[in-house]
């Protein structure tokens, strides 16, 4: 992607003022039951000052009636029900795309690839400031008694929901889905459903979500579609990334997979094509009558070097009888 030089802007840090800071400093070094209530348009670092402070309001952009609402807030007349929708690093190094942005030479990469966000984080096992998804209120909730359905459309989750608290208040569940024995480097959860519900004190109710069949697929790139693969997939439910309360295992029936092997794939994902696989021992019987003994023996570690090499690497060495007619001859064969 090229970004304009002209035109680009955003901030270099996550800090606040330093005179604000300074300030906050000063306060709870006077009362250090101050509450600190944040009006900003995107995340700012916490990790130097909020272990000073008993408690923190995030109020995003307020807009005209932030005021009252923030007093409402902290005075108790309204319950707090807001989840984050983004996480709070410990500080900006640790953020996904840190070496990646802003680029070289009018140049950006996604180098975090699908490993945006709370994803990131999960999957390094970062300690963060707070989780994607976080959010406290004047209340309490249990999750209890999981159970997952399933049909051909897709997976459903349902939870009981218990308010444990002296008040009523919001609790957002969050349905997270992993899959650990993936063929392909997967996040260790994403989300893929969530519900708000009201819940009176000691209230319980039942709450149910829907995870279709098409968010649990991946685009294969050797098979150049979006496939669900036929494995465990596990389903977290909780409050946050990071605050997973009950989890549970689901066999999800995948689609049909035959991966297409190109110029670059391994020989050994050539091998195990049922078509690619005998048109390429065709022409590997010509090169182990070239090397005789030398070719690698099977089970062998030099047989599993050689298995990974990509094909195209294969055609270039010169000891070996085979060129890049011979390549296109055996991509001829699957098409």
């Amino acid at each position: 992607m090229r970004v304009s030089r002209r035109w680009r802007y955003d901030r270099d840090h996550l800090e606040l003022p330093l005179e604000q800071t300074e300030l906050l400093a000063a306060v709870t070094a006077v009362n250090p039951r101050a509450v600190v209530v944040l009006a900003n348009g995107g995340v700012v670092r916490l990790s130097g000052w909020i272990d000073d402070v008993p408690a923190v309001l995030e109020g995003w952009l307020l807009g005209q009636a932030g005021g009252s609402a923030t007093a409402d807030l902290l005075l108790g007349h309204a319950n707090p029900s807001g989840r984050l929708t983004e996480t709070v690093p410990l500080r900006l190094a640790d953020t996904p795309a840190h070496l990646d942005w802003p680029g070289e030479q009018g140049h950006a990469r996604y180098g975090e690839r699908l490993f945006v966000g709370y994803r990131h984080y999960d999957a390094r096992d970062m300690d963060v400031s707070f989780p994607f998804g976080h959010g406290l209120s004047y209340t309490t909730f249990d999750h209890t008694d999981l159970r997952v359905t399933q049909d051909g459309t897709g997976i459903e989750v349902t939870v009981a929901v218990t308010n444990t608290g002296p008040r009523a208040g919001h609790e957002v569940v969050q349905v997270y889905v992993g899959a650990p024995g993936s063929r392909v480097r997967r996040p260790v959860r994403e989300l893929r459903a969530f519900a708000a519900l009201r819940l009176e004190a000691a209230e319980t109710r039942d709450v149910t979500l829907r995870v279709a069949r098409e968010d649990l697929a991946h685009f294969d790139i050797g098979a150049g579609a979006w496939l669900v693969e036929g494995i465990d997939h596990r389903v977290d439910v909780g409050a946050s990334s990071r605050d997973i309360r009950l989890t549970t295992t689901v066999t999800v029936e995948g689609d049909p997979y035959t991966e297409v092997p190109g110029a670059d794939s391994t020989l050994g994902q050539w091998l195990a094509h049922p078509v690619g696989g005998p048109a390429l021992e065709t022409l590997l019987t010509r090169v182990r009558k070239t090397m005789g003994d030398a070719y690698p023996k099977d089970g062998t570690p030099r047989h599993r070097m050689v298995a990974d090499m990509r094909l195209s690497q294969l055609a270039k060495l010169p000891i070996i009888p085979l060129d890049f007619d011979d390549v296109e001859a055996l991509l001829a064969t699957l098409r």
